[in-house]
């Protein structure tokens, strides 16, 4: 009986010094490098994948840039932009209106633009459509980067900008007030882009203290949007895929730097 402990003793004895003995260097190397190259193969793909799909995205970019845009960069301008023909601020002078343009990265800007009383603060805008539905920017206080304005002979003049920007703004520190208001637009210039054929489509200017100022925004003007509103979807899709494809290709350098170093350690063992 005494023996039969004696040898179960030492059989477990035996089974826990053996399982607690972990992979060998080697092993775990071997297990590294398996793991780094199945990483590998996912980052090309990754990276195959997303040129194929740039390549794809360009004749669309390029039809939808065809449809009366115009493209400025000032020199104090970290991005260019997309505006469309008929917008240019100078040729609608004294005027109360909508504009709107489509920054490199797919970034839209819906601008209300304000001439009027000095007392009249622009910091909102409200879009309402004929069959009761209506959406309303977020408020943006006066002269905060995206809201300027001036007076002169006591008439006052604002140029609201509300931007969208969804996630391309990630990863982004080149322009610092375009990201630190991304998305006050709300969803306003896709909400005009689906009413395109309501003819009594609404904008109203809200002010600081209230008050409201509204136009109808026109045929033209609804056309324009639509039309800005669809490249930028485009253009944000295609930051996407380069941001995508950036990382991929980041991610390959490292993985291809450590297969190889793993490699010269198995073969030096």
């Amino acid at each position: 009986m005494k023996s039969n402990l004696l040898y179960l003793f030492l059989a477990l004895f035996f089974v826990s010094c053996t399982g607690t003995r972990g992979p060998s260097a080697k092993q775990r190397r071997a297990e590294q490098l398996d793991k780094f190259r199945a990483q590998l193969q996912t980052e090309r793909q990754t990276l195959k994948a997303t040129d194929s799909l740039m390549m794809a995205l360009i004749p669309e970019i390029n039809t939808a840039k065809s449809k009366g845009f115009e493209y400025e960069k000032s020199p104090y301008d970290d991005l260019g932009r997309f505006r469309p023909e008929g917008m240019d601020p100078s040729e609608n002078l004294n005027k109360t209106y909508l504009r709107c343009a489509v920054d490199d990265y797919g970034r839209t800007q819906l601008i209300a633009t304000y001439c009027g009383p000095k007392t009249f603060v622009v910091h909102q805008l409200r879009i309402n459509a004929t069959d009761g539905t209506e959406i309303t920017t977020k408020a943006i206080e006066p002269n905060d980067g995206t809201n300027y304005s001036y007076d002169i002979h006591g008439t006052h003049y604002q140029a609201v900008t509300f931007i969208y920007a969804g996630k391309v703004t990630e990863g982004m520190t080149n322009d610092s007030t375009v990201l630190a208001n991304a998305d006050t637009d709300n969803g306003a210039l896709g909400f005009i882009a689906q009413h395109t054929e309501d003819r009594n489509l609404r904008a109203t200017f809200i002010s600081t203290k209230g008050e409201e100022n509204t136009t109808v925004i026109g045929p033209k003007t609804r056309g324009r949007m639509a039309a800005t509103y669809e490249l930028g979807i485009l253009l944000r899709e295609n930051t996407r895929l380069q941001q995508e494809n950036k990382t991929a290709s980041l991610k390959i350098q490292y993985l291809e730097q450590m297969i190889l170093r793993k490699e010269m350690e198995e073969a030096a063992d």
